[in-house]
């Protein structure tokens, strides 16, 4: 009985670090959802932040023409990453956002009483 009280506790710290799916009332939001998505389940977010991030790529050359030269491609890459404060009952809820698709959720911990209940 202690082992699996002690498994059941660990098994809460790493859910309440990371998550790959949340409920906004009793619409599920899950990574790969679009931000238009998500506003529609949980309206506009708490806190907002967009940045744009350039990313790089090598392109490797090949064939008889240009053999060995190689090409750095950067590709721009818009970031947005939202949180949504549900009250001090429920997690708040790190969205983070690349190219309009959810890619990650954190959780925060418990949210504030200024949050909606």
């Amino acid at each position: 009985m202690r082992q699996k009280t002690a498994l059941l506790g660990l098994f809460l710290i790493v859910a309440a670090q990371s998550a790959s799916a949340f409920y906004c009332g009793q619409l599920l939001v899950k990574e790969g959802d679009y931000k238009l998505q998500v506003l529609d389940k949980c309206g506009q977010p708490d806190y907002s932040d967009s940045r744009v991030e350039y990313r790089s790529t090598v392109l490797r050359g090949s064939g008889i023409q240009q053999p060995g030269l190689d090409f750095i491609n950067q590709a721009p890459v818009q970031i947005d990453e939202w949180t949504y404060d549900f009250g001090r009952r429920r997690f708040m809820q790190f969205l983070h956002f690349e190219n309009g698709r959810l890619i990650y959720i954190n959780n925060l911990g418990y949210g504030t009483l200024n949050g909606s209940e």
